[in-house]
């Protein structure tokens, strides 16, 4: 199983430090979603509707620096200022990397995390990380 690692600087800036080959996923990760626990979990849902449904249409998540791109094939990410700094994942990597991120946010801001938790649910009729840890084998 691919587990990536994350640590905090003393600004609270969180830095993948996982495998090389996930690096630019990591990065954009770290540098666009941040510490923000609805995006994690946007991200979350829409790479477990794209493992679900071989007919979901891509979506663009766009952020300060990159653009990920979510499909039944899997995620592309490109960074807007460094050209050759993109790269295809798999979904199950990306769900790996978010899901482990998921978890850092948790430890980091356990009370935001929670409540943007409960907000998601709210606001979109179900828990993307509902069974979640079944279906990675985790």
């Amino acid at each position: 199983m691919i587990r990536t690692q994350y640590y905090v600087e003393t600004f609270g800036t969180p830095e993948f430090s996982g495998p090389e080959e996930l690096g630019t996923l990591g990065q954009w990760v770290t540098a666009d979603i941040q510490l923000s626990p609805y995006s994690v979990l946007e991200a979350i849902d829409l790479v477990a509707q794209a493992k679900a449904n071989p007919n979901f249409t891509p979506e663009d998540l766009d952020g300060n620096a990159h653009t990920a791109t979510i499909s039944p094939q899997g995620v592309r990410v490109e960074n807007h200022f460094v050209e050759h700094v993109q790269g295809d994942f798999t979904l199950d990597d990306a769900f790996r990397v978010l899901l482990d991120f998921w978890d850092y946010c948790c430890q980091a801001q356990p009370e935001k995390a929670d409540a943007r938790r409960r907000q998601y649910a709210e606001e979109n009729g179900h828990d993307p990380l509902a069974g979640i840890r079944d279906s990675l084998g985790a």
